[in-house]
């Protein structure tokens, strides 16, 4: 059932939206409501990852924000008035953050990961670090995520996991992967199913019910590129959509661990149908309520576009731009959806909220304006993902295909 990828949901169109005219209903469009600066430094640092424990119909919820000076800055946000108001400031890594989030089901409790060796958990109320857990021989930490009751953390090429309760270390999973273990995720449905992705171009599964260390590879799928991130869409989270350093999109069956559809010119095909450069993807976010999945992307001048994903069609259906907005590259953004807004955050400091409310006479400004530059082609050389030599490999080799391993 690809339900996902059939014709577009009726999004609002917003205040900068491109041409062609989306096809949506309603007069509601999505303004600028706030803006906060993280910093007021002369030179400030980068906003790099975002999160929030907003539940639907709260009114009022945290957002953190992670900087590249290492510091994570906490945020009151007023859901209603559409305002942050700042909280706190956690320091404590000494080397840049790699993760960021809120621990699920415990709402003051947030996590970080840090290139210095360390996973951190906050104590939101106090500012302080609860706890912290390392890695023998603290290695850099690359990535991390926590289920209700397991942390896990990945490094150059291997994946550590601890018990939340005790802080003990649970498991260790060797040598998965050939090079940077770049994002952790569990699924959405099971805390026993957790997914790695890595600068070898792999998407690992692993099934942590299983004891055996020969058993508990799950699927491998290779999507051809080194993975900066991923996450999962569908109903039941069936599907996985993928980023690679090439700036590509791909789409997968979590079930079958097979291709549904490859974007490798998203940027270009997003370019043409919004009429302006398109230089980066963001992330994408799932409406559950409408089933459907949407890819967002940026400009270098903050130019923000959202775009619905359909199997064989990508839609731009809103593009956010405003003067008093950003002036940079948005490196992530939160989607409170039954709210309809946005949160933005981006290179430039600022984190901007988007949302339903009256427009200002002059927020509204042609997104063709926000840049008009060419989309970027990013290059990388790197090794190749198979190692005969390595334990690795030689798992992967005992049931993979020359594309992908199918679920056992």
């Amino acid at each position: 059932n690809l339900r996902c990828f059939e014709s577009p949901m009726n999004v609002e169109e917003g205040g900068a939206a491109p041409a062609p005219k989306p096809e949506a209903r309603g007069d509601r469009k999505l303004n600028l409501q706030s803006v906060s600066m993280n910093s007021f430094a002369q030179n400030p640092p980068y906003i790099l990852k975002l999160s929030t424990n907003y539940r639907p119909g709260a009114s009022q919820a945290m957002v953190a924000s992670a900087s590249s000076d290492k510091t994570v800055k906490l945020h009151a946000l007023d859901v209603q008035g559409g305002k942050m108001s700042y909280l706190s400031e956690l320091k404590g890594h000494m080397k840049p953050i790699t993760s960021l989030g809120f621990v699920p089901e415990q709402p003051k409790l947030l996590f970080t990961s840090s290139l210095d060796g360390t996973l951190a958990f906050w104590d939101t109320t106090t500012g302080k670090a609860a706890t912290t857990v390392n890695a023998p021989n603290k290695p850099a930490l690359h990535s991390a995520d926590c289920a209700s009751k397991i942390a896990a953390a990945g490094t150059e090429t291997d994946v550590f996991l601890w018990d939340l309760r005790s802080g003990k270390g649970l498991s260790h999973l060797p040598e998965y992967h050939t090079e940077d273990v770049t994002a952790l995720k569990f699924h959405p449905n099971s805390d026993a199913a957790l997914f790695s992705a890595g600068g070898d171009g792999f998407i690992n599964q692993y099934d942590l019910k299983q004891t055996d260390e020969d058993e508990i590879l799950e699927a491998a799928i290779n999507t051809e590129q080194p993975v900066t991130s991923f996450g999962f869409f569908g109903h039941k989270s069936e599907y996985m959509y993928a980023f690679s350093t090439m700036e590509e999109m791909s789409l997968y069956d979590v079930e079958t661990a097979m291709p549904v559809v490859k974007f490798p010119d998203v940027r270009e095909r997003l370019s043409k149908a919004a009429r302006t450069g398109i230089n980066y993807l963001v992330d994408c976010h799932y409406n559950p309520k409408n089933n459907r999945l949407f890819l967002c992307s940026g400009t270098t001048s903050g130019g923000f576009l959202v775009t619905h994903v359909s199997k064989n069609n990508l839609q731009p259906m809103v593009a956010l731009y405003d003067h008093a907005a950003h002036t940079d590259v948005i490196r992530d953004f939160l989607w409170l959806d039954d709210i309809e807004a946005i949160i933005t955050a981006g290179e430039d400091s600022k984190i901007c909220i988007w949302g339903p409310a009256k427009p200002k006479e002059d927020a509204a400004m042609n997104f063709k304006a926000v840049s008009q530059g060419k989309a970027v082609t990013k290059s990388m050389s790197r090794k190749s993902p198979y190692d005969s030599s390595s334990r690795r490999a030689a798992r992967r080799e005992k049931s993979s295909g020359a594309d992908y391993k199918s679920r056992k």
